[in-house]
């Protein structure tokens, strides 16, 4: 076997008795849960180049599925893996209450003219 090839087996053999150790995962079941989720994050559904945290519930250890780093170290903790504040993030992105209130209204020209 080559360098390059011992390297990369030895690598992903590593990851995977990792990711058994800390989360539990037999071998194989990461790769089968990332082809599961289509390969990409399972919140934001974007590819990645680097490979996918095991995200997990902090208080039971329940593995919840495999997201990006954004996802899993900014979205989710800011929002203390709470799935109320989630839906009412997502409910004020589709409604926001000041264009609700005041109509639309740009602070700055950024939108994109239409040719039509």
């Amino acid at each position: 076997m080559c360098s390059t090839c011992r390297k990369e087996t030895r690598r992903a053999s590593s990851h995977e008795a990792r990711v058994t150790a800390t989360y539990g995962l037999e071998p194989g079941e990461f790769q089968a849960l990332m082809e599961y989720q289509g390969g990409v994050c399972a919140i934001c559904r974007q590819p990645r180049q680097y490979r996918l945290d095991v995200d997990h519930d902090h208080k039971t250890g329940l593995v919840r599925g495999l997201t990006c780093r954004l996802c899993n170290r900014r979205i989710l903790p800011g929002a203390k893996d709470n799935p109320e504040t989630l839906r009412s993030a997502a409910a004020y992105l589709e409604h926001p209450p000041a264009v609700q209130f005041l109509g639309l209204r740009y602070h700055m020209d950024t939108r994109e003219v239409s040719d039509e």
